[in-house]
């Protein structure tokens, strides 16, 4: 099968990512700062949204928590919707959609004003009802439109949220503001910097070790701690370029239960983090016993063999956080090479009817998709 793989979006929106992240943390660091002065007093932070943002906020939680001291919690907007949890004058709830116009999102900002929260609106236009009904938004024009399913957006979404939970940090005098600085400027300088690495070392290993992977009957997402969060967007990805089927755990919970479904040639793909490697070891090792296929991603001490592939050595220099990042990209450049290889539109699944589900999820024409 001829395939121009130039012609799509997906790859080349997944190569822009370190470019995205770099031009949201400089044109945005001031709006964060002004959203830490106007929000330095809150008690709580709620992380709203849908798919691949309220993936992020797993991660995102546990910066607020680390390095401003606040209680967070990440929800998916239409159980936000549903649960309505307890919101007040002392509540930072972060609203996420690109469009602006998901629907359950905006009903969730309607709870949110009705209770007098601090409304955060993360979108990429400023005109949409996201944008404009949101206490303050943070416009993330500088990743441009996605036409694809989302890779650059949810970096930089990402990035801003452990960026904004810094800044709060700095407001609460919750961190010192040398610790501030230091790790904004891992954000928006050694995080970009790392990713190019990953590009240019371990998107060609991957490319070499695609074919023992295309075989698989499932893909297994391991991520634990903020982890949690890239093996979640990894399994997404899976899913949306590939529609295969994926399954998404923490480390503990495979040796418990979720291992038990692996059987030969299936994918387990390991996602380390810098709190600890020790049930993630296990994993590998237990996988392997099941005939399995691995890929290691970032902070786990294991050794390579002809069925376990290791890619994001240079994730190791990154602090807890920015490595979800940087591993995030090696789950999107993983996915994308196997719907290459599996001659699979990584843009649109053509057994889905797109521009239905489209209608379905969003009160109004959402740009950039080609449906």
């Amino acid at each position: 099968m001829n395939i121009n793989w130039d012609e799509y979006y997906f790859p080349n929106e997944m190569m822009e990512q370190a470019d995205a992240i770099e031009s949201c943390m400089a044109a945005l660091k001031d709006t964060l700062k002004e959203i830490a002065g106007r929000a330095g007093h809150v008690k709580e932070v709620h992380i709203v949204g849908s798919g691949d943002c309220y993936f992020i906020g797993f991660a995102a939680a546990h910066a607020f928590q680390k390095y401003a001291g606040i209680r967070a919690a990440g929800y998916e907007a239409y159980d936000y919707y549903l649960l309505k949890p307890e919101v007040d004058k002392d509540t930072l709830v972060v609203l996420f959609s690109s469009s602006g116009k998901s629907l359950y999102v905006l009903k969730s900002l309607e709870y949110v004003r009705s209770k007098n929260g601090i409304a955060i609106g993360v979108t990429n236009h400023a005109d949409s009802t996201l944008g404009t009904d949101c206490s303050i938004p943070l416009v993330t024009v500088a990743t441009g439109v996605s036409k694809s399913f989302p890779t650059k957006t949810s970096t930089s979404g990402l990035a801003l949220m452990f960026a904004l939970a810094a800044e709060l940090g700095r407001a609460n005098k919750a961190l010192k503001e040398k610790e501030a600085d230091g790790f904004l400027e891992e954000i928006a300088k050694k995080t970009p910097a790392v990713i190019r690495e990953i590009y240019r070392e371990d998107y060609p290993k991957l490319k070499d070790n695609i074919q023992k992977f295309l075989e698989a009957r499932c893909y297994a997402f391991v991520g634990s701690g903020p982890s949690r969060s890239a093996g979640m967007i990894g399994a997404a990805k899976i899913i949306e370029t590939n529609r295969c089927h994926i399954m998404t755990t923490n480390a503990e919970e495979y040796m418990h239960m979720n291992g038990f479904a692996i059987k030969s040639a299936d994918a387990v793909i390991v996602i380390g983090n810098s709190l600890s490697d020790h049930r993630e070891i296990q994993v590998v090792e237990y996988a392997k016993a099941q005939c399995a296929r691995v890929l290691v991603i970032g902070n786990v001490a294991c050794e390579e063999t002809e069925n376990v592939i290791k890619a994001g050595n240079s994730i190791t220099q990154l602090s807890e956080f920015p490595a979800v990042l940087a591993s995030m990209v090696v789950t999107h450049l993983f996915a994308c090479e196997l719907s290459r290889r599996s001659f699979k539109d990584p843009d649109a699944p053509h057994d889905v009817d797109l521009r239905h589900v489209i209608d379905l999820l969003y009160t109004g024409p959402v740009a950039g998709w080609q449906v």
